[in-house]
């Protein structure tokens, strides 16, 4: 495989991670959402469900992604992902 190949498949592995760490950082803005429905007295269920089905959604699309070298899980060396990382935890291909 060609360093530019290489490089394409990094690069949409990690536009995986950062859709997980967009959605984590709007959580300010979901917490403000969900203290002005209360204030109102409106139903929060609906915007509850749709954020936790976006983490789910957004953290199964990193779990699923496989090293395009050593073809291990990405962002997961045992048990838990490693959202920080901008490596493969097993070979360590990837932006350093």
């Amino acid at each position: 495989m060609s360093d530019a190949e290489l490089s394409k498949k990094i690069e949409i592995i990690l536009r995986s991670r950062a859709r997980l760490i967009v959605c984590f950082l709007t959580f300010p803005l979901y917490a403000s959402a969900v203290w002005l429905l209360l204030m109102s007295g409106k139903d929060i269920n609906t915007l509850m469900w749709v954020y936790i089905g976006l983490y789910v959604f957004f953290g199964i699309d990193m779990v699923r992604r496989r090293c395009p070298s050593c073809n291990e899980q990405f962002f997961v060396k045992t048990t838990f992902l490693n959202a920080f990382s901008k490596s493969c935890v097993h070979c360590g291909v990837g932006r350093v």
